[in-house]
């Protein structure tokens, strides 16, 4: 280019302004370095642009398959083409001499696309040069390729340095069976007691909020990012028969926290409400929940940032015995039925009908609100944005969302949008809870992370894990096609919770063990009351379990830990589950140390990692007994890591791809290729 007096002009205007051999592109002379896509170094993934060879723009794939030469016609059907049967209509392949395979190209959209190769419009068959593959719900096996354009500095990491939820390990605990501070409990009357340290107890225990504050420590050390608290309100003072008394005779308290026993509150000034909601005083006081909330921001995680917390919001119902239930008993805020008694879901299995689903009680002590009702839906968003506002607590675990109208949670969110300002990592966080192992799409229906939730507890995740890790139902290669889908189900802005234990089911370790063989069993009065769950002296569960967590702590979502999973903590159901947490190391055995161990490192892990959290997976291999996958997508702010998992009962051999590498789990260089993954183990490699 040549400037005079700073007006400049280009090199050529056309092409005989240039040399021999040159030609003008974009106004300067070039030496032409294509004609063909082939002349480019790698023409399956270059183009020949201008005469200059050029990486494919994102969003540009290039289909490839070495197989058929013979064939008359090969062809792409997919989902980006509506399965097309024909070459004519769908995306047609040709022959290379020069690559010796057939391909071709095409423009498709961000989001995952399944296809099949199709020979001679007769032949359907998967793209043996692709592993990645996806199981429909009507077992039909289809090759998945996804894809991500992204404009933003760091590809899909966006900003490492700034909070994004996508990053979080969560931690569950009931404040009653956590920490006893202060060496004191308050029983409540008549409720069934026992010995909580190693079985069942229907009856507060000690465990309270200043208890958790001073454990906040042994979380970080854990890689703990953020704290979900069982309800800290006012609860029933009362004891309570279970659900079906006719199986279980025992009486329970609210030590749990889902017995909301509220105030009569007007809340006309939200600043200023009279009475004020109460803190439940069996585990602290308000200035407790504010030291606690407080202490929680200011420790640092295993992320470098401050550490979040949740609360689990109850909304479904209230104590009979409430002020609330007292005062509006009769105007409509409660659902009743002919008897003038709550409907229970229980006995006529109402729990999923149309129109009782989300309106019938647990129990007949905790009548349903009914939130058809406008005022009685304002009072409770008002209760749950007043909590929200006054603790500043970042997020809300939705209890039993499935059973509430969806006009409640639509209307949560939008005073959410509009009440709380600059949420941290954009968004109060609200994860629903639908106790359903099989129907993704009910869970999907909740999940809107404008309008409804962000997202839900993965309870078919959870059973998938189970049946491929624990009980070996199913091969690896199946759950990675199903983890695959999943990825995506849920929509791209969802951020699920994933998990392997709950308070809800018998601990994981009994899974793992293979004492309990349905993974979708729940708790029961033959397994919450009862002595036949041990703590396991064999190692082969805790190493199993650590697989398990091997995959949460690689994969998307928010993986969660439940209070004593850690280190294996033994316990039948409801209330086995819940046992006291140990807290001399002295007590526990050499595998649950390992097991503590192996999922901090686990964390950290993760958290040094954002490619981790928020990269995109692709399955590298996958056989009956190991998974090997890409973690990347996050360009040079996170580079790609390998995960390899082996749930087999012996060591195998997998292959990582060629490269140098840093073994996160020994913090030691390793050389991609052939290795050997020991017995129910697995390493995560980081590219140097």
């Amino acid at each position: 280019m040549q400037c005079i007096n700073n007006v400049c002009e280009f090199e050529c205007e056309s092409a005989v302004d240039c040399g021999p051999g040159e030609l003008c592109n974009a106004n300067q002379c070039v030496t032409p370095e294509c004609t063909i896509d082939l002349d480019c170094d790698s023409p399956l993934t270059q183009i020949c642009t201008n005469y200059l060879c050029e990486d494919l723009p994102c969003g540009t794939h290039t289909f490839s398959y070495a197989g058929s030469p013979t064939a008359t016609t090969v062809h792409v059907a997919g989902s980006f083409n509506a399965w097309a049967p024909t070459a004519a209509a769908g995306l047609e392949m040709v022959w290379s001499d020069a690559l010796n395979l057939w391909f071709a190209r095409t423009t498709l959209e961000n989001g995952p696309h399944t296809y099949k190769f199709v020979i001679d419009e007769t032949d359907w068959i998967l793209d043996p040069g692709n592993p990645s593959q996806i199981t429909d719900d009507e077992f039909n096996t289809n090759s998945l390729v996804d894809i991500l354009c992204t404009d933003e500095p760091g590809g899909v990491c966006g900003d490492i340095e700034e909070f994004d939820w996508r990053d979080a390990v969560m931690y569950f605990l009931l404040v009653d069976r956590f920490y006893d501070s202060d060496n004191a409990s308050d029983p409540v009357p008549n409720a069934t007691g026992g010995n909580a340290a190693s079985g069942p107890s229907g009856q507060y225990e000690g465990g309270d909020l200043a208890g958790v504050t001073a454990k906040l420590d042994y979380l970080s050390d854990l890689g703990v990012t953020a704290l979900w608290l069982s309800a800290p309100y006012e609860n029933r003072d009362e004891a309570g028969p279970s659900m079906n008394p006719d199986a279980d005779s025992n009486q329970y308290s609210a030590y749990h926290g889902y017995w909301p026993s509220p105030q009569n509150t007007n809340f006309a000034n939200m600043s200023n409400p009279t009475p004020t909601p109460e803190v439940e005083s069996r585990v602290g006081t308000s200035a407790d929940l504010h030291t606690l909330i407080d202490s929680t921001h200011a420790q640092i995680g295993a992320d470098g940032q401050g550490m979040k917390i949740l609360f689990d919001y109850v909304m479904n119902h209230v104590d009979e015995n409430s002020p609330l239930f007292q005062a509006h008993s009769n105007d409509g805020w409660f659902v009743s039925g002919d008897n003038g008694r709550p409907v229970l879901c229980g006995p006529d299995n109402l729990w999923g009908d149309p129109y009782w689903g989300t309106r019938c009680a647990f129990t007949d002590y905790l009548p349903a609100f009914d939130f058809y009702n406008d005022d009685a839906r304002e009072w409770s968003i008002n209760d749950a944005i007043w909590w929200a506002q006054e603790y500043e607590v970042d997020g809300y675990r939705l209890d039993a969302i499935k059973h509430v109208p969806l006009s409640w949670l639509t209307d949560l969110r939008a005073r959410l949008n509009s009440d709380i300002e600059d949420p941290v990592g954009d968004r109060f966080y609200l994860v629903g809870e639908t106790f359903d192992y099989g129907d993704r799409d009910l869970l999907a229906s909740f999940i809107n992370t404008d309008t409804m939730l962000d997202g839900q507890f993965d309870f078919p995740l959870k059973a998938n894990l189970c049946k491929a890790v624990f009980s070996h139902e199913t091969p690896m290669n199946d759950l990675a096609s199903w983890m695959e889908g999943n990825n995506s189900f849920y929509g791209a802005d969802a951020l699920m919770t994933t998990w392997i234990g709950n308070h809800d089911i018998p601990r994981t370790i009994h899974f793992a063990s293979r004492q309990i063989g349905n993974c979708m069993e729940g708790s029961s009065t033959g397994n919450g009351w009862t002595s036949d769950y041990h703590q396991p002296s064999d190692g082969t569960p805790y190493e199993r379990l650590g697989v398990v967590y091997a995959i949460l702590m690689t994969s998307p979502g928010i993986p969660l830990i439940y209070y004593g999973d850690e280190i294996g903590l033994a316990g039948g159901g409801d209330p086995d589950n819940r046992r006291m947490m140990p807290w001399d190391d002295s007590s526990l055995n050499a595998h649950q140390i390992a097991l503590r161990n192996r999922i901090s490192t686990l964390a950290r892990i993760r958290a040094e990692n954002r490619v981790i959290t928020r990269g995109r997976r692709a399955t590298l291999s996958s056989d009956g007994d190991t998974w090997v996958y890409r973690m990347s997508g996050c360009e040079d702010a996170s580079p790609d890591v390998i995960v390899a998992i082996n749930r087999a009962d012996s060591p195998r051999t997998v292959t990582i791809p060629s490269g140098s590498y840093t073994d996160l789990m020994i913090n030691a260089a390793a050389e991609g290729g052939t290795t050997e993954l020991g017995a129910r183990g697995f390493a995560i490699y980081r590219a140097r």
